[in-house]
C-alpha cells in the first residue's frame, strides 16, 4: 500500500534516452497574460559566477576538517574514483529534478551525449515555490557527501570518494542557482513559471 501511495504521488517520469539538445517535448498553451522570464542567451557563460558561493562553501568544509578538526588524511589515487562518482551521479541530478513535480505532471528525462549534458523537462504549469524546491534538489548530491566527510572519522578513501563527487554536486546546479535567483528577482508572490520549447514564462 505505501508503494502505491508513493506511485501516485509520482509524476509520470519518462526516459528519453539520448536526444539532442535543441530536442523540441510536448508543451501546453500559454495564457494570454504570460510573461517571458528574462534570462542570458548564453546560460552556462552567465551561470559560471552563480557556482562562487558553492565552491566557498566546500574550500569552507574542506578548511574545517583538515585545518580545525583534525590533520589531512589524502591519497590521490583514490580522487579519480570520486570524479567518477560525481560524473556518474549526473543524471541523478535530473531525476531529482523530476520527482519535485506533481503526480499530475510528465517530465521527459536524457542524456545529450553530444553536449556531454542531461536534462529534465516539463513544459507544465509550477508554482513559484515548488519551480525554486525543483531547482535546488540535485544541490543535494553535493551537501550529502560533503556532510560525511565533515563528520565521518578520518579516511583516504572516504576523502577521496567525497570531496570530488560533493565538488561535482555542488557545482552542477549552477545553472538551476541562477534560475532560482531570476526567478526571486522577477516573479511576484503566488506566479505561476512554465516553460516551453521557446523559453521560460510567468502569470498571475
Amino acid at each position: 500500500a505505501g508503494a502505491k501511495e508513493l506511485g501516485r504521488r509520482m509524476p509520470n517520469i519518462k526516459w528519453c534516452g539520448n536526444k539532442p539538445w535543441d530536442t523540441e517535448f510536448p508543451e501546453q498553451p500559454l495564457p494570454e497574460n504570460a510573461a517571458p522570464l528574462l534570462r542570458p542567451e548564453n546560460i552556462f557563460k552567465a551561470s559560471l559566477v552563480y557556482g562562487l558561493p558553492p565552491l566557498l562553501l566546500c574550500w569552507a568544509v574542506l578548511g574545517l576538517k583538515w585545518g580545525v578538526l583534525g590533520p589531512p588524511v589524502v591519497n590521490p589515487l583514490y580522487m579519480p574514483l570520486g570524479l567518477a562518482l560525481g560524473m556518474a551521479l549526473i543524471p541523478v541530478h535530473e531525476y531529482l529534478h523530476a520527482v519535485c513535480y506533481s503526480a499530475k505532471n510528465t517530465v521527459y528525462v536524457g542524456v545529450c551525449a553530444e553536449k556531454l549534458a542531461a536534462f529534465a523537462v516539463c513544459h507544465e504549469p509550477i508554482s513559484k515555490r515548488r519551480f525554486i524546491g525543483m531547482s535546488l534538489a540535485p544541490a543535494l548530491l553535493g551537501i550529502v557527501p560533503l556532510a560525511v566527510f565533515l563528520l565521518a572519522s578520518p579516511s583516504a578513501l572516504l576523502s577521496g570518494l567525497c570531496v570530488p563527487s560533493g565538488i561535482i554536486g555542488m557545482l552542477s546546479p549552477m545553472p538551476d542557482y541562477m534560475d532560482v535567483w531570476l526567478v526571486l528577482r522577477q516573479l511576484p508572490r503566488g506566479a505561476t513559471l512554465q516553460t516551453t520549447n521557446q523559453g521560460y514564462f510567468w502569470y498571475l
